[in-house]
Formats: C-alpha cells, structure tokens, sequence
C-alpha cells in the first residue's frame, strides 16, 4: 500500500482560486501555463506573485536593474493576459539574492492569508542539481509558509489564519497530476514568448520543440496529446513524512 491509499491527491482541476508563487517573471508560465489557462478559463481565480525584480534576467551591460525591472514586469503583464490572470503581484526581492525561507517566509504566509487560496503553486525545491538560489529559496519558503499560515501562533498580529488544501510543485521529478492540457498549449508557448528578453527567436529553436516533447511524454497513456505535470501536496505530507515522495 502507498501514502495515496489512505490520504487522496488534491484535485488540482477542482481549484477555484490559485495562488501562483514564481521566483522570477516567466516561471509560472514555463512550468504550468498551459494548466493556468485552463484553470483561468474554467472559472479558477489566478494570481501570479513574482517574488523577485527580475533586474539579473538581461545580459546586456548596458540596461540599468531598473531599466531591466521594468522590461521584465511589462513582459510578465502581456504573458498574464494571455493565460487570464486576474492579478499580479510583485515582491521585488533582489533577483539571484534572495533571502533564506525564513527572510521571505513571513511575507508568503501574509499574502496566503489574505488571498485564501484553496491551491498554492511553485517551484519543486527539492529538484536534483537546481542551481539556481532562488528557485531553492522561493520554493522552500512557500513550503514551509503552507505549514504556518493556518496557525495563529505564526504571525499572530497578522491577517486571520487560513489553511491551504494542497500544495502544487512544477518542475518535480516526482509528479502526482497530470493535466491534460489539449487546447491551451498554443496560449502557453504564446505566453512565454511574450517573455521576449528571455526567449530569443533562436533559443526557442530548441526549446519550443523541447517542451513539446516534454508535454507529449507527460501525455503517453493518458487519452491526450499533451500533458503538465506536477507534485500535488497536502499540508500533513510536508512534515514528518517519510512516504511524500511516492505520494
């Protein structure tokens, strides 16, 4: 028997209103654009939380972090339209300097609180050979956030407490849920090419057919072309539990 015979998977389709955690503007849209729209267009409230300014995304020497914010907050409103994003929030947290989780975890519990997601998103932290800080440190903030928002005892001067049904982790090795996404893939790739300071025409070239590879491989048996893949967490699997990677 696994964990899942006695505790069921969160049904991510079920969500109603989805609080999208990504460490720098394109993420949410790399890694689950494709379910986002169809959650959008479904009813779902979406709302996207860039947790950094973005200012390190731009090689070019010559544009100031400001001038590289800016870019990169237009380019995440155009991505947003496209998938239905209701809102967006940005924490303008240093990009590639982020805090560890506890530097950021207060602000994520505040923000969970006052939007009363049924569904949180984010980065899979614990994803082998991720080199990136900030996909450690937001992911893992978020995480451990899920665990304290429904505690008065954590931020207790703080918005009234709320409990999360499910956290929901993209870019897992380890993947409960698959959605089935025929229909909404050209308003993912339209979506991250709206990134256009992250996406040139020839690094899309290989990536483009990268993700589509991705997406028919998560789709195999499952009646559809194309599928995204994640980690669907309930709060009692992130404590303690020596079976969540098999969940």
């Amino acid at each position: 028997m696994q964990l899942s015979d006695f505790l069921p998977v969160p049904a991510l389709e079920s969500a109603k209103r989805i609080l999208c955690f990504q460490p720098h503007p394109d993420d949410n849209e790399v890694g689950a654009g494709a379910t986002l729209a169809k959650l959008a267009r479904g009813g779902c409230e979406v709302i996207f939380v860039t947790m950094t300014d973005g200012s390190k995304g731009i090689a070019d020497a010559g544009l100031s972090a400001e001038e590289i914010r800016a870019i990169r907050q237009g380019e995440a409103a155009a991505a947003g339209e496209i998938l239905g994003v209701s809102r967006q929030i940005f924490l303008d947290f240093v990009d590639g300097e982020t805090p560890e989780p506890a530097g950021m975890k207060e602000a994520v519990i505040r923000l969970i609180r006052e939007v009363q997601p049924d569904f949180v998103l984010t980065v899979d932290p614990w994803l082998p050979y991720e080199a990136h800080p900030d996909h450690r440190n937001v992911g893992l903030a978020v995480a451990e956030a899920i665990l304290a928002s429904g505690n008065r005892h954590y931020l207790p001067e703080g918005p009234a407490p709320w409990r999360v049904e499910a956290l929901v982790l993209h870019a897992t090795l380890w993947p409960n849920t698959f959605v089935d996404v025929d229909g909404y893939w050209d308003q993912k790739t339209a979506a991250i090419r709206a990134h256009r300071s992250q996406f040139s025409d020839e690094e899309w070239q290989f990536l483009g057919p990268y993700f589509d590879y991705k997406a028919r491989g998560y789709a195999e048996g499952r009646g559809c072309e194309r599928a995204e893949a994640f980690k669907v967490l309930p709060p009692i699997t992130l404590h303690m539990s020596t079976d969540t990677v098999n969940f």
